[in-house]
């Protein structure tokens, strides 16, 4: 067989690939999350009063809330970005361990 043999790939190595991997889904899912809840606080809440179909008091009330949501799912959204730098020496550990 030529090539690079996968057979040094471990199970410790395999969990450090789903620890990796669970770290992006928790950035996809914080940035999907900040997105919808700015689009709602930034967007749509102000069209709706503007349009009526909801009252402005409404509005004014729902934004707020809306924002803080946005701040936290920032928040994690910056906490998944640590947590993928910590994660991600497995990359060039597993490179490595492979050119040998």
């Amino acid at each position: 067989m030529t090539g690079p043999d996968p057979s040094y790939i471990t199970a410790s190595d395999w969990a450090a690939a789903a620890d990796l991997l669970a770290a992006l889904w928790f950035l996809l899912g914080s940035a999907l999350g900040f997105g919808a809840s700015m689009l709602l606080a930034h967007g749509m809440i102000p069209s709706l009063a503007v349009s009526r179909d909801i009252p402005p008091h409404v509005a004014r009330r729902i934004r707020a809330p809306l924002y803080a949501v946005a701040v936290a799912f920032l928040l994690l959204g910056l906490y998944a970005i640590s947590l993928f730098i910590q994660r991600l020496d497995f990359i060039s550990n597993l490179f490595y361990a492979g050119a040998q």
